[in-house]
């Protein structure tokens, strides 16, 4: 039997973090964690990387582009999917340089069904979708 992918969900607005965990928790499929700070996030992955972060854009302090991109450097976390309120939101040649694509980019309210197709493809689970 092989261990539940391990997933971070970084986001500020605490009914977020809440409602994407609550969702995601139905599946077992998953080893969950949260943090509202980037820095919070990345003293957490210090200690146990994720497979993938789920992270909102709009964070106080560190950002969530330049998290993905210390995260990504360091190597704290393998994959990233984008969560953000802002729609005029595009991604830039760094995050496209850490392997993040337009499929990566939800926009809020998502449909949580789509990102969980798109978590499953990345992490190449049974019901995973491109």
């Amino acid at each position: 039997m092989t261990s539940p992918a391990r997933l971070m969900v970084i986001d500020d607005e605490e009914r977020i973090r809440q409602l994407l965990l609550d969702y995601l928790e139905d599946y077992g499929d998953f080893a969950l964690r949260a943090e509202e700070s980037a820095e919070a996030a990345l003293t957490e992955l210090d200690q146990d990387h994720a497979e993938l972060c789920i992270v909102d854009m709009r964070l106080p302090g560190m950002n969530g582009q330049a998290f993905i991109l210390d995260a990504a450097r360091r190597g704290l976390c393998g994959r990233f999917i984008l969560h953000t309120g802002s729609m005029d939101f595009a991604l830039t040649k760094d995050l496209l340089a850490c392997g993040l694509t337009e499929d990566d980019v939800f926009f809020k309210p998502c449909d949580m069904a789509l990102m969980l197709a798109r978590i499953r493809h990345i992490l190449k689970l049974p019901g995973g979708a491109a």
